[in-house]
């Protein structure tokens, strides 16, 4: 009984959630409140200039629309690429599938810069002509194991009968997966496409080295504009990415309790 009252007390509670409430001022809050702070006020004084700047200099907003679109496309590409993969492994009678979903997650232990030096080794290797098309690819290449995962995850979790019952009242194979296995996989989609989207955006190693020098993404515009000083302009471009992180993840919550308030079928 000591031991049930001393772990349910609230000063118990608020001793274990003291380090975290820390972590979460020192590494979170703190480092907002600076960039609001670099990106709005200069010399002690309101000052929105940059924020101005990246609206109407003609420059960083083709660059945001070409960050957007390119995050898009290799998403929707990892989700036509991913989702059979992650069916067949899950659904099928695939045997030892563990070991091919371990081979899809390894490169995930190499770090990104390694990874993304081996990429450019290849292209260079085969003479690749570096643009868009090989840029989304590498993006795919990179970014893939990460749609596969929560797409496995929900369709490991889904109860067969289901899909016994569709086929009992006489569905075909094909209805089956559109009726019952889709809509209840809906979620792993939002949440691959939120995965791969969200890092793909701000990218700054891929965008850099697989890309031309055409292309420039938001993740290396704020590199750049970083290096070079302007620390009021790289705060805003941040400040821009959180906010379409903050609007992926808003739209990815809504269509989840959309589909909950459905039953989970979509």
């Amino acid at each position: 009984m000591k031991k049930k009252k001393f772990f349910n007390s609230q000063r118990t509670r608020q001793m274990f959630a003291l380090p975290f409430v820390v972590f979460l001022l020192m590494m979170v809050v703190f480092p907002l409140i600076l960039l609001f702070v670099y990106a709005f006020f200069k010399d002690g004084k309101f000052n929105g200039t940059e924020f101005v700047t990246f609206w109407t200099d003609g420059f960083t907003l083709p660059v945001l629309g070409t960050s957007l679109w390119i995050a898009f496309v290799a998403a929707i590409i990892c989700i036509l690429i991913g989702y059979p993969i992650a069916y067949i492994l899950a659904l099928t009678k695939f045997k030892r599938s563990y070991i091919i979903l371990m081979l899809f997650i390894m490169p995930m232990w190499i770090n990104l810069l390694l990874r993304t030096y081996a990429l450019k080794e290849l292209s260079e290797l085969f003479s690749t002509n570096l643009g868009y098309g090989t840029l989304i690819f590498w993006i795919v290449m990179d970014y893939l194991p990460f749609m596969i995962l929560p797409i496995y995850t929900v369709l490991s979790n889904i109860d067969k009968k289901y899909m016994e019952a569709s086929s009992d009242l006489g569905a075909p194979p094909l209805k089956v997966f559109l009726k019952t296995v889709l809509p209840l996989s809906v979620p792993g989609i939002i949440s691959g496409f939120l995965i791969v989207f969200t890092p793909a955006v701000s990218t700054f190693f891929l965008s850099e080295y697989m890309g031309n020098p055409d292309i420039i993404m938001l993740g290396q515009l704020l590199n750049d504009v970083w290096t070079q000083g302007n620390i009021s302009l790289a705060s805003v471009i941040a400040i821009v990415l959180l906010v379409i992180i903050a609007i992926s993840v808003l739209v990815t919550n809504w269509l989840s309790k959309m589909g909950n308030r459905r039953g989970g079928l979509w």
